[in-house]
């Protein structure tokens, strides 16, 4: 005997498809209670006061490679480390592009500001520069190792070189503690713009082209 489809009755699939929509996250998060995640950018604070006319180089140009990143900061959540060396992220914010990206414009921005260079561009621009700088991101985190709010480390391992061979110039660290003045999200990153201004303060103080090359 053939195997033949059971036809529900009409109207009887009504009280299935009324119980799955009342389902938590069945209908894309309608009526959800969780809070949206937020998206936040760094401003950083200026390098220094530009440098007077008379030392700025009017040939010397400069090429900002993207940061490579210690594990967990290439991402764009927010990264916490805790007890343990357990590394977290928060859940209610997250960084508006991943990190090392955000860095590497706030580094240009900042060496552009410093006023030491022709020209401080991008590895993505299309101009050959005459000296490379690379980054590695070693901290860029909100620490809980006391009670209360956290601190903010944010350390950043500079190495200058001339793009011709790659011969090292110089090779530097930048590094910034903020403590955080709540242990609420709008107060950690107002400590995260603090630190990493500190940070590319340092930088730009020792990123400069050579006086004889």
């Amino acid at each position: 005997m053939p195997l033949r489809a059971r036809v529900a009755p009409r109207g009887a699939l009504w009280p299935y498809l009324a119980a799955l929509l009342a389902l938590p996250g069945c209908v894309n998060g309608l009526n959800s209670k969780i809070p949206a995640q937020q998206s936040y950018v760094l401003q950083g604070a200026p390098a220094s006061a530009p440098s007077p006319p008379g030392e700025r180089s009017s040939a010397d140009s400069l090429e900002v490679l993207r940061p490579s990143a210690a594990p967990g900061l290439e991402r764009e959540g927010i990264a916490v480390m805790r007890a343990g060396r357990r590394l977290d992220f928060y859940t209610d914010g997250r960084w508006a592009a991943h990190a090392p990206a955000m860095l590497q414009a706030l580094v240009i921005d900042s060496l552009r500001n410093a006023g030491r260079f022709a020209a401080v561009e991008s590895d993505a621009a299309p101009f050959a520069a005459r000296y490379v700088l690379g980054l590695e991101l070693q901290h860029f985190e909100a620490v809980y190792d006391t009670p209360g709010p956290p601190h903010i480390r944010v350390a950043l391992v500079g190495t200058l070189g001339r793009s011709s061979d790659r011969v090292v110039i110089a090779s530097f660290t930048a590094h910034s503690e903020v403590r955080a003045e709540a242990d609420r999200m709008q107060a950690v990153i107002t400590a995260f713009d603090q630190a990493t201004g500190e940070a590319l303060a340092q930088l730009a103080a020792n990123v400069a082209p050579p006086t004889s090359d």
